[in-house]
């Protein structure tokens, strides 16, 4: 079975706080995902880039247009599989609220269908 790393952006804002809590509730459901740490990558650190580059296959799960989880797996050389923009996707404004749990389930739901679609590749 293929292994699924999935990387929120983890932002500073209420689709970054989202894409946390997306993917742990994610990874509550599926046994073969990982957490993959978005700030270590692009540091360098080493022991997160080997434990980054331990999955098959990515998701980048980005709040906003910048796209910050798509760049840091890209700085580790590790391959974007599947990518979602919280913002674009589910035309969610970008605000402070970090207890934001605006469309929190729909967006697990599309992470699972992503984790399934790459699990049969």
């Amino acid at each position: 079975m293929k292994k699924i790393g999935i990387l929120p952006c983890s932002g500073a804002c209420n689709v970054g706080a989202l894409s946390n809590k997306a993917v742990v509730n994610t990874m509550k459901e599926k046994e073969n995902t990982d957490f993959v740490c978005a700030l270590g990558l692009p540091l360098g650190i080493e022991g997160i880039i080997k434990n980054g580059k331990s999955s098959d296959e990515y998701i980048a799960l980005n709040g906003c247009k910048v796209r910050c989880a798509t760049k840091a797996l890209k700085s580790a050389e590790i391959p974007v599989n599947e990518e979602i923009v919280i913002t674009e996707r589910y035309d969610i404004e970008k605000t402070g609220d970090l207890r934001s749990e605006e469309k929190l389930d729909k967006i697990i739901d599309d992470i699972e269908n992503l984790v399934d679609k790459l699990q049969k590749e």
